[in-house]
């Protein structure tokens, strides 16, 4: 990363009913065992292979994390553990804070009218624009991120 750091946040899923459905789903799947003396002879694949599933998506919702970073240089979004994306300045034909409204759900959403779309909550982000692409990158610091890139724009 070049240059000094002018707008930086970082994003995670914070939305309470996700996490009580991932809660509940762990409790679900941790009481489906008949809990007594032969526990170990009753594990079967199909008594574990849940389990494990619930626990890679629980892994996974805690380790979500949308960082962005920009500097008079770049643009650095990244959405662990799934990307790293570098835009530079000079290779954008339009950048601006956006209202995109609701495309679909969270997470990395693909195909919509905004082109790529990198968000955790919320329908406020950066647009930016290339020659053949778009993308939006989520924020929940609107007024912060307009007046951190101003003079780039």
């Amino acid at each position: 990363m070049k240059g000094k750091i002018i707008f930086q946040e970082k994003q995670r899923f914070t939305q309470w009913w996700l996490w009580l459905i991932i809660a509940g789903l762990v409790v679900v799947i941790t009481f489906q065992f008949n809990w007594d003396e032969d526990l170990l002879g009753q594990l079967t694949i199909d008594k574990v292979m849940p389990s494990v599933i619930i626990g890679f998506i629980l892994v996974l919702f805690l380790s979500l994390t949308l960082t962005t970073t920009i500097t008079d240089d770049e643009i650095t979004v990244r959405y662990i553990p799934f990307i790293k994306k570098v835009f530079k300045w000079s290779e954008l034909s339009e950048a601006q804070v956006i209202d995109y409204g609701f495309v679909g759900g969270w997470g990395i959403r693909l195909w919509t009218n905004y082109g790529t779309v990198y968000n955790v909550t919320g329908s406020k982000g950066l647009h930016i624009k290339m020659a053949d692409r778009q993308y939006v990158i989520g924020t929940q610091k609107e007024k912060e991120l307009q007046s951190s890139i101003a003079h780039l724009l």
